[in-house]
């Protein structure tokens, strides 16, 4: 998009566009929501196109100090007691207070965009999955696995809900073996699919098919669905989520980071400073949690009998309730982990927080 600004949120417009028309509709839409007070909204014109431009003014920024988001949910409550135009809200203000722009090229595509990442943090809370990294599970009636391709769909059956039953246990009434990136896939993926049988049934039968022969995996995936805001030369800040951001916390520990499943944590984040728990559905994390959980995995590596290390998460359980209550020792540790990451492969200084972040690419391409 050209001229655009480059913070906040752009969705650009027809090229003939009533600017006074668009003000009117997007403050009754933002009053609606009960956030009219914390942006300042502007239609912009050059080269025969338009744009509105939302972004956050002095009041959200100052709710919002060094782009920390988690505050937003707190505030909304007071205002707006309906959970979805809640979380709507939330994820708009969020966008709007972005250090980096981010652009829509249609008003529906803005729309869907919002609707994945309320999807996602929906089914990111009810999920709940069995860790084990020397076994993977799915539902039989949904999933047949293959050694070349993976869990590949059954013919006959819908992806939506193959995986919402191999996520969410109410309603499977199971839980399933998953490692923490390929179920962050699975959440991103239920996202997607929602969002095209609503759309784009066309997208939909294909990325259906897709699951049917080879299931897309890794970077595969993150470049079919996803896109990356944020890079090593113009991070995102530490505090800046999302609601429907996929997040990956890196195990900065060399030693404990080569026992599989603990190379870092990939995780979604829900909104109100709070990060999804994809073993404990009902205990989410805060930031300063997940940081102190990888952390004491580089105190945790026990070796069994046969010579093999393994992690004692019962001891990191116990050594990050004890920090918490401690300041003394939780904050010496937080500034050692709460620093941006060591590029892949490297274990120097860095430490598990994240330059980028994961959002929805769009569903109409």
């Amino acid at each position: 998009m050209t001229n655009t600004p480059s913070t906040g949120l752009a969705i650009l417009l027809g090229a003939r566009t009533d600017s006074t028309i668009i003000r009117r509709q997007t403050q009754r839409c933002l009053r609606l929501l009960g956030i009219d007070d914390l942006l300042d909204y502007e239609v912009h014109i050059a080269n025969n196109a338009s744009w509105l431009h939302l972004s956050a003014n002095d009041r959200l920024k100052a709710l919002c100090p060094n782009f920390d988001t988690a505050p937003i949910q707190a505030f909304l409550s007071g205002r707006q007691p309906d959970r979805e135009s809640q979380m709507i809200a939330e994820i708009i203000l969020a966008m709007a207070l972005s250090p980096q722009t981010m652009s829509f090229k249609t008003t529906r595509e803005f729309k869907s965009a919002l609707r994945m990442r309320r999807n996602a943090v929906d089914v990111a809370s009810r999920t709940e999955l069995s860790f084990d990294t020397s076994s993977i599970t799915r539902p039989q009636a949904y999933w047949v696995y293959t050694k070349e391709n993976g869990f590949l769909l059954r013919q006959g059956v819908s992806l939506a809900e193959g995986l919402e039953r191999a996520l969410c246990p109410d309603v499977s009434g199971y839980t399933y073996a998953f490692s923490c990136q390929r179920a962050s896939e699975y959440l991103m993926l239920y996202a997607v699919v929602c969002e095209l049988a609503k759309v784009n049934k066309a997208g939909l039968l294909a990325v259906e098919e897709q699951w049917r022969k080879r299931a897309l995996t890794g970077d595969d995936f993150l470049f079919r669905f996803l896109e990356e805001r944020g890079s090593r030369e113009s991070p995102m800040p530490m505090r800046y989520y999302i609601p429907g951001d996929r997040i990956w916390f890196k195990n900065p520990d060399d030693h404990s980071s080569d026992i599989e499943g603990y190379e870092g944590s990939w995780v979604i984040y829900l909104g109100g400073g709070k990060f999804c728990n994809l073993w404990d559905r009902h205990q989410p994390y805060m930031l300063e949690e997940k940081c102190l959980e990888i952390y004491y995995w580089s105190q945790s590596v026990e070796v069994n009998s046969a010579g093999i290390a393994w992690m004692n998460e019962a001891v990191v359980k116990e050594q990050v309730k004890e920090a918490l209550s401690n300041p003394a020792i939780m904050n010496p540790i937080l500034e050692k982990m709460m620093v941006f990451r060591d590029p892949t492969g490297v274990y120097a200084d860095g430490g598990c927080i994240d330059l980028s972040r994961d959002s929805f690419s769009s569903v109409y391409t």
